[in-house]
């Protein structure tokens, strides 16, 4: 079907050209990164005409915008108080063997990010687990790929996990607890079945025992802020539990610590990403930009012989298109450009949870997927053993094929057995 006008083809021109660079700079890297590149594209479909600036305001989900912000202070209240550190300390007194080591970095790091941001996880302990492989004489390559694997694994459980949870969780109108009832047997199985692939590609360097016992690792804890810290935490599942809205209690809750916190602000702004916050707000502009031209209604005229399949062949083409897309354009980018099309299939429920699941795992394939491998990858550069790009995709094809299938079977089942509406 042709467009209507010479408009149309020019958002489309811009969206395309805005997601190429994109995926250009996330596989090899421009002086213009992803955040430029999005804010620039967003900028781009204003001069041109595609959207008026009110439109353009009008086209950021503010809420998903407020519910990462009101996370983001939170966490960082977490970072000040010494928790992470304390939590990585602690993995490293109580590994008694290698594998111990390994089996705790997993689900360490997978449980936190579950609830903590994987960015964020990865971004702590990937400095502590090198520290900890160096002083033992260890390899790094098995522990610092788990440690980014499994943060993306365990993010997919929770809607706090990443941002595109988080905008699937609000775009898809879950509770905290549906989300995490129905996606955390993928998580906990996906790292088991993590740490088994590991085990068995490294064989020769995780089992035996650890060379000598590890130095302590220095903690300052501030037990009065991590005990707020807790409560305010605690307080905001208890409110999501309850049906609160996320965003509005992310920001309640955020606001309340910043108060009773007595952290200096400053501190506190320095550890917000207000990067991942422009990219979303200009993605969102984007792709409503080419929502504008009628590109999206096309598209689903044309696939809609497919949106109204039955529920498996859904579950087998949003988890293809993820495991493509993610890689291409890297997860955050593809669920948004999914956003709109999801509506439009049978059972939204369903391919919602697909939807966030396929494409965390999805970025696992390589260093470039998603910002929690690439934290740790560049932490490692400069290492004699460090982690290299095929040594990375190596063993992440093999977990990203197999905790994908894992997933897939998973929310099959819940399917068969009546669990999605």
């Amino acid at each position: 079907m042709p467009f209507a006008t010479h408009l149309d083809w020019l958002s489309i021109t811009i969206f395309l050209i805005t997601y190429g660079l994109i995926a250009f700079e996330s596989n090899v890297g421009l002086y213009l990164d992803r955040t430029a590149t999005a804010f620039c594209g967003a900028v781009a479909m204003v001069l041109a005409g595609s959207l008026t600036p009110g439109a353009a305001i009008g086209a950021i989900d503010w809420g998903t915008i407020a519910f990462l912000l009101g996370m983001m202070i939170l966490v960082a209240h977490f970072q000040m108080s010494g928790f992470f550190h304390w939590v990585a300390a602690a993995v490293a007194r109580v590994a008694r063997t290698r594998f111990q080591l390994l089996a705790l970095i997993v689900f360490t790091s997978g449980i936190l990010s579950a609830f903590f941001v994987n960015d964020t996880i990865c971004l702590i302990f990937a400095p502590l687990v090198l520290a900890v492989t160096t002083e033992l004489e260890l390899p790094i390559a098995p522990y610092a790929i788990a440690l980014a694997l499994a943060a993306n694994i365990g993010s997919a459980m929770s809607v706090t996990g990443n941002p595109q949870n988080a905008l699937v969780g609000i775009a898809g109108h879950f509770t905290f607890v549906d989300f995490l009832v129905h996606l955390a047997p993928v998580s906990l199985v996906g790292l088991g079945l993590e740490l088994g692939i590991l085990a068995l590609m490294f064989r020769k360097q995780v089992f035996g025992p650890l060379p000598k016992r590890p130095a302590p690792l220095p903690v300052s804890l501030n037990h009065s802020l991590l005990w707020k810290c807790g409560l305010a935490a605690a307080l905001v599942l208890v409110l999501w539990a309850m049906g609160y809205s996320f965003p509005l209690v992310a920001v309640a809750v955020a606001a309340l610590i910043l108060v009773t916190g007595r952290v200096r602000s400053g501190q506190i702004h320095q550890r917000v990403d207000w990067e991942l916050l422009l990219f979303f707000a200009s993605l969102f502009v984007v792709v409503h930009g080419l929502a504008s031209s009628g590109a999206i209604d096309r598209l689903v005229r044309v696939f809609e012989p497919w949106l109204g399949g039955q529920p498996m062949a859904q579950l087998f083409g949003v988890s293809g298109a993820m495991l493509v897309l993610g890689n291409v354009v890297s997860n955050v980018p593809a669920v948004l450009l999914f956003r709109p099309l999801v509506p439009h299939f049978p059972h939204p429920h369903f391919v919602w949870l697909t939807l966030a699941c396929t494409a965390t795992l999805a970025g696992n394939l390589t260093p470039f997927g998603s910002i929690a491998s690439l934290i740790v990858v560049q932490q490692t550069r400069g290492r004699g053993s460090g982690v290299g790009f095929g040594e990375f995709v190596r063993v992440g094809l093999v977990v990203t094929l197999v905790t994908t299938a894992a997933a897939m079977g998973i929310l099959a089942a819940e399917y068969a057995l009546g669990l999605h509406p």
